[in-house]
């Protein structure tokens, strides 16, 4: 008798079946990352804007430890030159960063979209609730904790009991916590945070607790929407905790072979594997004449 393979989930899967169950069927089968077709742009974008939150702290003219020597700065430098300077550091080096997600984009292109993103931050550019330059360089609890503590970057964990593992975009261990911190790209809820993200926030902190050891109980995460300049802390409760596990066992029969159904609010306009999703809905139908 064969014995059964152990499916592995990410937790970026667990996301993934929130958007459409059929996402991550197709991801496991076809393997699929990167750019959608056509959508090179806003993907250049959201990478730029992931690197700019791992740098926040250059905004207010701090130095990490691993951080290079800053070129010197002229007397007479203004607000928004010293701000367009530190998002040229930044994004100077994400070709090299990001060199695997990047693969087959064209110098050129790339470099036509990292010259509009630098001119669009570095004039104040607005957003839904304010100037980003300023909302930025405002204190709050999070960039707090990241100055008194630091963070850790892309922590990667593994749990053999949950068969899941994710790589966290922050870490932040102070003497009674561990937080974890998400970068999202996309557009800020009015209050709160995604439901996708709370989800999401509860499968990490299941994969800490079980790395640091049964004392340590993750409370709460953050959320930072780095498009809108606004992080948002959230507590993880039972609630959170107990749909992150519901999902993680539809996923790993989806990854053993179920076909799912459809998303309710699935965006197929956009999705990569729309015409994949019609073929087999047309084999299906013949084979079932329907």
């Amino acid at each position: 008798m064969k014995s059964r393979v152990k499916v592995r989930v990410k937790v970026s899967d667990l996301t993934r079946y929130l958007i459409c169950p059929r996402l991550v069927y197709f991801s496991a089968k076809e393997h699929h990352e990167g750019m959608a077709k056509g959508k090179e742009r806003g993907f250049i974008e959201s990478i730029l804007l992931k690197e700019l939150a791992f740098n926040l702290h250059k905004f207010y003219g701090e130095r990490k430890e691993d951080d290079p020597e800053p070129e010197p700065e002229s007397e007479s430098e203004t607000e928004e030159e010293h701000a367009k300077r530190v998002i040229e550091d930044i994004v100077d080096g994400v070709e090299r960063i990001y060199k695997e997600e990047l693969k087959g984009v064209e110098k050129d292109f790339f470099e036509e979209v990292k010259e509009d993103f630098i001119r669009s931050l570095s004039m104040s550019t607005k957003t839904e609730n304010g100037d980003w330059l300023e909302k930025v360089r405002t204190e709050n609890e999070l960039s707090e904790l990241e100055n008194a503590y630091g963070y850790e970057r892309e922590h990667a964990m593994l749990s053999e009991k949950l068969s899941m593992s994710g790589s966290v975009d922050k870490l932040i261990r102070t003497e009674e916590e561990v937080i974890p911190c998400m970068i999202k790209t996309g557009k800020c809820p009015e209050y709160s945070v995604w439901k996708s993200d709370r989800v999401q926030l509860a499968a990490y902190a299941m994969l800490i607790e079980e790395e640091f050891g049964f004392e340590t109980t993750v409370k709460r995460g953050f959320v930072e929407y780095i498009r809108n300049a606004e992080s948002r802390e959230t507590q993880i409760r039972r609630r959170d905790r107990a749909l992150a596990l519901q999902i993680l066992k539809r996923v790993k029969r989806i990854k053993e072979g179920v076909y799912p159904e459809k998303g309710g609010n699935a965006p197929c306009d956009k999705c990569v594997f729309a015409e994949r999703c019609e073929t087999r809905k047309t084999l299906l139908s013949a084979l079932f004449g329907k």
